[in-house]
């Protein structure tokens, strides 16, 4: 959908679960996880809705694929035994993790990856260089969740956290400093900070449905983008 919520488009006509989407740095591609063939691997799909692709098999249970902002890496989750990346085109896939890490993000400028991971007993925020090298615990905070996502500077990321049922949103900077919570109620998911840096979308209950909604990065300005009458997720920007 356009950034206002307008033109909404459905472009996967699946079986099967189709999630986990991501939009490539051009905006022309979308990267996703479905189990159309049994199993959850990583498929690519125009945004028009044409040319899917299927770009992974046999490698294990793929979620969360990402293209980096360079466009010569895909990063995603494999089950429980790491973070992978791999060419574009699903070749050359390899692991640049081996615990149970989830959620990779790039940072802008493609020099690292945000995750989180239960490696250190309690799920919390992790960086580290686009090579796996350099791994550095960010948070230290009850009920973290998976998806995060950078600001435009490279210098925050924004999570979510809480109790289930009551899920917040909150930015710190990469070295663990400056936490600050953007909401208070309405169990809030999922965000993703806009390319310009002045928006975050997120998923929120505060209204009864699970709907998307953006917000300036200081938490004023809430604003619902749809209307539906099922859920929507995860949403992840592109320009």
């Amino acid at each position: 959908m356009n950034a206002d919520g307008s033109g909404q488009t459905q472009i996967t006509q699946m079986e099967a679960t189709a999630f986990y989407a991501s939009l490539s740095p051009n905006g022309e591609t979308v990267y996703f996880s479905s189990r159309q063939s049994g199993n959850f691997e990583i498929y690519s799909i125009r945004v028009d809705g044409k040319e899917m692709e299927r770009l992974t098999k046999g490698l294990g249970a793929l979620y969360a694929p990402e293209l980096s902002p360079d466009g010569q890496q895909i990063v995603f989750t494999n089950g429980s035994s790491g973070i992978w990346v791999m060419k574009p085109n699903g070749n050359a896939p390899r692991a640049i993790t081996t615990k149970n890490d989830i959620d990779p993000t790039w940072s802008p400028d493609g020099s690292m990856i945000a995750f989180a991971s239960s490696r250190q007993g309690k799920r919390q925020l992790f960086v580290m260089n686009a090579d796996g090298s350099k791994i550095r615990q960010v948070t230290n905070l009850e009920d973290m969740g998976g998806r995060s996502t950078w600001s435009a500077d490279g210098k925050k990321l924004a999570f979510y956290a809480g109790p289930a049922g009551d899920h917040n949103i909150y930015t710190i900077n990469i070295d663990g400093t400056g936490l600050t919570q953007l909401t208070y109620s309405g169990d809030n998911l999922g965000p993703s900070w806009s390319p310009d840096g002045n928006w975050i979308a997120f998923t929120s209950f505060r209204d009864g449905n699970n709907e998307i909604y953006i917000m300036r990065p200081d938490g004023t300005n809430p604003t619902r983008l749809t209307n539906n009458s099922t859920s929507e997720w995860q949403p992840r920007w592109g320009r």
